[in-house]
């Protein structure tokens, strides 16, 4: 059980109540601890109730809050402190003093995490809808594609068939994972499209990608593996890597393991584990990153280091399918570091973005729109 310290609590409340005394270099050298970020989680995790319900346990947890900060000994807090912390913020929650106002809860529970969901386009235009509830595929590909709702894909019969392609869509939403018929593994997010052989009979395996992949490469020195987006061509011998490319945004390419070279507007690149290739149409960097904050999410998990707000827009919007509006548009220009897990409730990422970069939201059917506090 993580220990939390007076302190932390102060300057928790602090950010709840007076973010706009506190710098962005306070608040993220405060985050850059992993129990702070906890502790910011713990507070967007209470649930909403209702206000006159609570209130006595409201008031009654903010008097045990005050004697545990503002007595004579600095203990480490733990308990029954922690629980007072968990019922204020309740409270601050449930009467609007924190982050949005919903405009009415059937139309939040309307708005629900992704899942494990995509399209099949068989190589004769047949097209499968996968998920949870699908396990049989067409009689025609039973021996050469294995579907499992939690493994995803697999094509464990494709080895030695001729040269025939498949595509794998998902939705806005939608996650899935895939082996292709070499070994290398594949994880899909949200709103992508791969195109791939059923079986690499060439001298080099290639693929396609649109949108976002995770990919661990299956080693074969003699046969080189490519992935093929719109702007980059990468090849591999054995590593893992993600590869963020959707239309009209900057383009990612993020080494985890292994090396990998890439060709693009011209260049030739190589990275090395910890590296990121950042990709616009007129410029090429490399920059050293934190290859986690790029792949968390093919671990059910978003890792966000002082990103800028509109890119973790982009994700909630293709994740929970919302559209995300800006009341100024330096909002999105604010960065932001924290957390959440890819199955969390919506409100309890929207409060914690809420909490850490100081902005206030409002929700009407699958519309969020940001505004200043």
């Amino acid at each position: 059980m993580i220990e939390y310290t007076p302190e932390d609590y102060e300057f928790a409340l602090r950010i709840l109540h007076h973010r706009e005394d506190l710098t962005e270099e306070e608040v993220s050298r405060w985050m850059d601890e992993p129990e702070h970020l906890e502790l910011l989680r713990e507070m967007a995790f209470v649930r909403m109730s209702q206000y006159k319900e609570n209130r006595e346990e409201i008031i009654l947890g903010k008097r045990r809050l005050n004697r545990a900060l503002h007595g004579t000994r600095r203990l480490w807090v733990m308990g029954s402190v922690a629980a007072s912390i968990l019922i204020i913020l309740g409270g601050l929650f449930q009467i609007g003093m924190i982050g949005g106002r919903l405009r009415g809860s059937t139309e939040v529970a309307a708005i629900t995490p992704g899942s494990n969901k995509a399209q099949l386009i068989l190589s004769d235009g047949a097209i499968v809808d996968l998920h949870a509830a699908v396990r049989q595929l067409p009689l025609s590909v039973i021996g050469i594609i294995r579907n499992d709702s939690l493994e995803g894909l697999k094509y464990s019969g494709a080895v030695g068939m001729k040269e025939e392609y498949n595509v794998l869509q998902t939705p806005v939403g939608g996650f899935y994972h895939l082996e292709l018929s070499d070994g290398t593994r594949v994880w899909l997010n949200a709103c992508s499209e791969l195109r791939y052989p059923v079986s690499f009979v060439r001298k080099e395996r290639r693929v396609e990608l649109k949108g976002e992949a995770y990919f661990q490469v299956s080693r074969d020195s003699l046969r080189p593996f490519y992935v093929q987006t719109s702007r980059q061509n990468i090849r591999v011998l054995g590593t893992s890597f993600n590869v963020r490319s959707y239309p009209a945004d900057q383009e990612y390419t993020t080494l985890e393991s292994g090396r990998v070279s890439i060709h693009c507007l011209g260049q030739d690149c190589l990275l090395r584990p910890g590296e990121q290739l950042r990709l616009s149409d007129t410029s090429v960097v490399i920059v050293p990153v934190r290859s986690e904050s790029y792949i968390g999410w093919k671990n059910q998990c978003w890792v966000y280091d002082n990103c800028v707000l509109k890119e973790v827009f982009k994700d909630l919007e293709r994740w929970y399918n919302v559209q995300i509006e800006l009341e100024d548009e330096s909002i999105g220009l604010r960065h932001f570091t924290g957390n959440f897990r890819r199955y969390d409730n919506i409100n309890t990422v929207l409060e914690m973005i809420g909490l850490v970069a100081h902005v206030k939201y409002e929700v009407e059917g699958r519309e969020i729109v940001f505004s200043w506090k």
